[in-house]
């Protein structure tokens, strides 16, 4: 008898620890859900105004006004698309933006890479007060230094160039900074092995170093991207031609003192949005890797 109470007691226990397991589970399944559900609708609110655009783009100038707004056209004019193109040289515009933005994008990794690179494993004398120096140009407000660089800009007959446009934006703290936190991460082992086989400080950054952080220079880069091909106020300050106008100071065209095209402008702005689009779909995994600086992959 006693060895049967002790087997239902202890059946008892299972059963309770089992409820409780299963009770916890559904908790955090209905968490879940819950959480699902807000991303869910937070995500729609996110995407209603790219739709409302698409919409817009598709839809006939008079009917941009009616009220209520409707979110599917009565009548599709795709059309508005070839028209973004006719208006104005929107093409020129595209052109004149990734030529910009690859410029810069290919610059700027380089650049803040090879001094990331001597401020995090190179020694020399002042590399402390010269990084300090560094991170006191992020607390500078880009504004301050548009006169400066005009000047510039108009000494060297870079006015309306494409020099005007990449080269004074090479030059960015931000990235030495994130780019230096991620190398101290590589193991100085890697380093002093690469030094026994006979690299060079130069080749240990080409060999070792950029190898081991393609994901930090992927979510660096597609953030010199994002802020160059949505750029205003330099090219607006640069750029005084309309053949050297970058797209997000192209749009402005479809407006003028007594009328504005919308239709052709929302178009104009759903074809500029394609190539960040397409570079995130592609490049997501390496982008949020990066950011979130998760470790490195041997």
């Amino acid at each position: 008898m006693g060895i049967l109470r002790m087997n239902q007691a202890a059946d008892n226990k299972t059963g309770l620890a089992s409820n409780k397991v299963q009770s916890s589970r559904k908790k955090e399944d209905w968490k879940k859900i819950i959480l699902i559900l807000v991303l869910f609708v937070g995500g729609l609110l996110f995407l209603y105004p790219f739709l409302w655009m698409i919409s817009t783009s598709l839809k006939d100038n008079v009917e941009v006004y009616t009220r209520p707004l409707a979110l599917i056209p009565q009548i599709f004019k795709p059309a508005n698309y070839q028209r973004a193109f006719t208006l104005v040289p929107f093409g020129r515009f595209y052109l004149n933006t990734i030529i910009m933005t690859l410029g810069r994008v290919c610059g700027q990794v380089l650049l803040a890479a090879m001094a990331a690179y001597s401020f995090a494993r190179l020694k020399f004398p002042g590399k402390n007060f010269l990084f300090i120096m560094v991170l006191g140009v992020m607390m500078v407000p880009s504004m301050v230094s548009f006169i400066p660089r005009f000047i510039m800009m108009m000494k060297l007959g870079w006015l309306d160039t494409y020099w005007g446009l990449i080269i004074p934006g090479l030059g960015d703290a931000f990235g030495v900074f994130l780019l230096r936190q991620f190398f101290l991460t590589i193991p100085q082992d890697l380093i002093d092995a690469s030094v026994m086989d006979g690299c060079n400080p130069f080749q240990t950054f080409l060999k070792v170093a950029l190898p081991l952080s393609r994901a930090a220079l992927a979510a660096y880069g597609f953030l010199v991207v994002l802020w160059t091909w949505n750029d205003f106020l330099w090219p607006l300050i640069i750029a005084t031609r309309t053949k050297m106008l970058t797209i997000s100071l192209g749009i402005q065209l479809f407006q003028n003192q007594y009328s504005q095209d919308i239709p052709a402008m929302m178009a104009a702005a759903s074809i500029s949005i394609l190539p960040m689009t397409i570079l995130f779909l592609f490049a997501q995994r390496y982008i949020i890797e990066g950011i979130t600086m998760s470790g490195l992959k041997f």
